[in-house]
């Protein structure tokens, strides 16, 4: 199974905001104090948990803990790892945790 670029342009803007939020992160371990930085962390932490819930309403939980039906354990809908194209190196970034 191929993952389409939309799906991998959405992947890589979660990347791209999770990896602002932990750099953040670690810079307020040593400057607790700094607004500019919390503001900046939170910014960040909003356009991440903003940019996962897209992802997730239009392809499936990134984790378990995105799985939101109580219907169905909706977890095991979408491709495992093992279940992508071997030859589409892009659809690795899109796997479970």
């Amino acid at each position: 199974m191929k993952q389409d670029m939309s799906e991998s342009r959405a992947m890589r803007e979660i990347q791209k905001e999770a990896f602002a939020v932990y750099e953040a992160a670690l810079y307020l371990d040593g400057h607790p104090d700094d607004r500019r930085a919390l503001r900046y962390y939170a910014e960040h932490e909003a356009r991440r948990a903003e940019a996962v819930a897209h992802y997730e309403k239009k392809y499936g939980p990134m984790t378990v803990c995105g799985v939101r039906s109580a219907d169905r354990w909706t977890w095991v809908d979408d491709p495992w790892p093992w279940e992508y194209d071997s030859t589409d190196v892009s659809a690795l970034s899109g796997q479970k945790l």
